[in-house]
Parts: C-alpha cells; sequence; structure tokens
C-alpha cells in the first residue's frame, strides 16, 4: 500500500493520530501556571494559616486548592472553616465571604488569612 493509495477514512485517521501526538507533547505549554501563597489570620484559639494553589488569567484569579492548618476545634471552628473553604473554591468571590454563625472569630482570621494569600498571588510574576 502506497500514500497514493489511502482512501479518505485512512488519512483522517492519520491526521487525527497525528494532532493527538501533537496535543500530547505540547500539552505542558499550554497549561496555566499555578502560583501558591500563604495567609495567617487569627482565629478564635490561635492562628489559621492557608495554603492556596490558583491560576490567573490576566487580573482573574481562579483558586484551585485551599490546605488549612488550625488549632479551632472540630465541631465547630472545623466545619466552619471547610464551609468557608467549599463557598470559596465554588463561588471564586474572596471579597464577598460570609461570616459562618457561631465561629465569628474563626470566620473572620480565614478570610484574614485568605486576603493575604489572593493578594500574594496577584503580585506574583
Amino acid at each position: 500500500m502506497t500514500l497514493k493509495n489511502l482512501r479518505l477514512r485512512e488519512w483522517l485517521v492519520i491526521i487525527f493520530i497525528g494532532l493527538g501526538l501533537l496535543a500530547f507533547a505540547f500539552e505542558d505549554v499550554f497549561k496555566p501556571k499555578i502560583y501558591q501563597a500563604e495567609g495567617t489570620g487569627v482565629g478564635y484559639i490561635d492562628d489559621i494559616t492557608l495554603k492556596v494553589s490558583a491560576y490567573k488569567k490576566g487580573e482573574k484569579i481562579r483558586v484551585t486548592e485551599i490546605e488549612v492548618e488550625h488549632a479551632d476545634t472540630d465541631e465547630i471552628g472545623g466545619v466552619a472553616i471547610q464551609k468557608l473553604v467549599d463557598d470559596v473554591k465554588a463561588r471564586q468571590k474572596f471579597g464577598e465571604i460570609d461570616a459562618i454563625a457561631g465561629a465569628t472569630f474563626t470566620s473572620e482570621g480565614f478570610k484574614e488569612a485568605l486576603n493575604i494569600a489572593i493578594d500574594d498571588i496577584r503580585n506574583q510574576q
């Protein structure tokens, strides 16, 4: 079989395989850069530290992961922090975070730490 004898279907298969290999080779070139920052805020018992991973496109920042270290109680502070993390990741609105009732100090410490981390990410090149 020579190149001249290939039918349309066979040419399309060859083209799609070639495009797939090119996409695989250039995957890292088009992947967004992940920025990481850390912020600390005052919680109810001790400091709340957030490690935030995000990527940015222009001025827009999209948070992909938040790791939290805190000493607040798991029953109140831990539940509140998990709700705050879920809210930030779902809504992606960093200035409009509602405090969790019954965990005001924890919520405020979380917001403070998040704002520090987001500002750090904004300033990274």
